[in-house]
């Protein structure tokens, strides 16, 4: 979403995951009430319109409001603890930074990788979204606790430099002002107590070069038992439930102000091409599912000989290497010969 009266070339651009883990219910609205505000038919206290229209100035918006739709229905039929999608892959794992690798406390049931990094359909179509959209912001909103994650996930550190420092300024802005000093911030591998391998706000920040990447954890009943886990990652009273949703949608709408005087959109503009290359893996990935989303399901089968393709393509490359040196070999060794039978 963008307001439809900004001339600008250049555009703050913003993308926000909500719902990726089923149980997490509390995420989706969160995402709609968001939407709902955008598209004026509610508004946030103390927020006019002519505030939010200048607000939304040279800024776009995508927002994926349930990632999970197959593990939302699972929970929606009564699994209440369920994270995972319809396949039981965790898709904040999914993701190739790091991927696969496993802690000693490990749990199948909450943080099955997949057979492979994209192996599900749903991280496959929001890598593409985010290699094509390009954003500024990265925002993975979670619920279990009230934090402010930015990366590393898979490290116990936050990234060096300028940007880093950056991000940890907006996070403690927003927390200061809507999550009342109460939010844990800083990385989440360093802050949740154990590090998170493959997940998607690591992969924005390594491979994406999204400049500030974010995981927003906006809700948690540290009163739940490990077996209410309704309880325990949404509010169940109307009057949290609608403090949440108000806190956090204005959280939103701080980032749309704040962010562009943050992140130089001329340099993000700027950044070379070969930044943006792709490794053989990611180009097979983009392409086996591209022609999925072309036949449906006929082309199913690429998914089984994605391994076979990429070592088949890496093969034919060093033999195609091998085979130009040779032949640049016999060249200067032929040649060395026609000259030395040539009298003098």
């Amino acid at each position: 979403m963008t307001n439809p009266s900004s001339g600008s070339f250049l555009l703050f651009i913003v993308f926000q995951s909500f719902g990726q883990h089923g149980r997490e219910l509390i995420t989706s609205e969160l995402a709609l009430r968001i939407l709902s505000i955008l598209s004026e038919e509610q508004f946030l206290p103390k927020m006019d319109r002519a505030s939010l229209n200048g607000t939304l100035d040279n800024v776009v918006i995508k927002v994926v409001p349930m990632e999970n739709l197959n593990g939302r229905k699972l929970v929606e039929a009564g699994n209440l603890c369920e994270r995972r999608n319809g396949r039981g892959v965790d898709l904040n794992r999914n993701w190739s930074v790091d991927w696969g690798k496993k802690e000693k406390d490990y749990d199948p049931y909450e943080e099955n990788p997949g057979i492979a990094p994209f192996s599900e359909p749903e991280t496959q179509i929001m890598r593409k979204i985010a290699i094509s959209f390009d954003p500024h912001i990265w925002v993975n909103v979670h619920s279990g606790m009230e934090a402010l994650f930015m990366p590393y996930d898979h490290k116990n550190r936050t990234p060096d430099g300028l940007p880093s420092q950056r991000m940890r300024l907006l996070l403690e802005e927003l927390n200061n002002v809507h999550c009342h000093k109460r939010c844990m911030i800083g990385s989440g591998g360093g802050s949740v107590g154990y590090l998170a391998h493959g997940t998607a706000t690591d992969y924005m920040h390594d491979v994406v070069r999204v400049p500030m990447s974010f995981t927003f954890e906006i809700y948690g009943d540290n009163t739940a038992t490990l077996k209410d886990c309704f309880k325990m990652f949404n509010p169940v009273d109307h009057t949290t439930f609608k403090r949440v949703l108000n806190d956090w949608s204005a959280a939103f709408f701080t980032i749309f102000k704040l962010g562009p005087h943050q992140i130089d959109v001329h340099s993000k503009a700027a950044v070379s091409s070969m930044d943006k290359w792709v490794s053989i893996d990611e180009y097979f990935d983009g392409y086996l599912m591209g022609r999925r989303n072309r036949y449906g399901k006929k082309m199913e089968v690429l998914e089984v000989g994605m391994q076979e393709i990429r070592t088949y393509f890496r093969l034919f490359l060093l033999s195609s290497v091998l085979l130009l040196f040779m032949f640049c070999s016999r060249i200067s060794k032929t040649g060395r010969q026609i000259v030395s039978a040539i009298p003098i």
